[in-house]
């Protein structure tokens, strides 16, 4: 099953490269809400659309948990020029959902409001820093609000052009 997975998701990323272009990368993830918690993500982004889609890994005391972001970019605006790379800031909203492996299992999803800075460096590597204000709801083990807490990432793409 899991070589079936990876042979459908190679060919997915092969035709959606002959198509478009896109940037892959990762991540590190922490939370910087009452308790630190690591965590690393795989990014992907198309480069004819401002969504950026990221797939996590957490890993908490005495549990983990896997999840899912997606953002739209609404502002991706030029801060000052650096040598002939812009840097740039950026806003957008999105929505996020995890599984949280623990006793008991959850399973939460909401709404985020990414705001960081980015910069692309000869077309190719985009290094970033952001922070995700996020809320939303717990569906498992009872349904409920979570507590406001602020997601933040470091980390870079590496971008193919068609």
């Amino acid at each position: 099953m899991k070589k079936l997975a990876l042979t459908l998701s190679l060919l997915l990323a092969v035709s959606i490269s002959a198509a478009f272009g896109f940037g892959v990368g990762l991540q590190l993830n922490g939370n910087a809400s009452d308790v630190f918690e690591p965590g690393v993500a795989v990014t992907f982004k198309l480069d004819q659309c401002p969504l950026y889609f990221a797939g996590n890994y957490y890993v908490g005391d005495g549990y983990t948990s896997i999840g899912m972001t997606g953002d739209y970019w609404a502002l991706n605006k030029e801060l000052t020029d650096l040598g002939g790379n812009a840097l740039k800031w950026f806003i957008g909203v999105g929505f996020f959902t995890n599984m949280v492996f623990d006793d008991p299992f959850g399973l939460n999803a909401g709404l985020r409001v990414p705001i960081g800075l980015n910069m692309l460096f000869n077309d190719f590597f985009e290094p970033y820093l952001q922070v995700a204000p996020s809320f939303g709801l717990t569906f498992v083990p009872s349904i409920g609000a979570t507590n406001l807490f602020f997601p933040i990432s470091a980390g870079f793409r590496l971008w193919f052009h068609k």
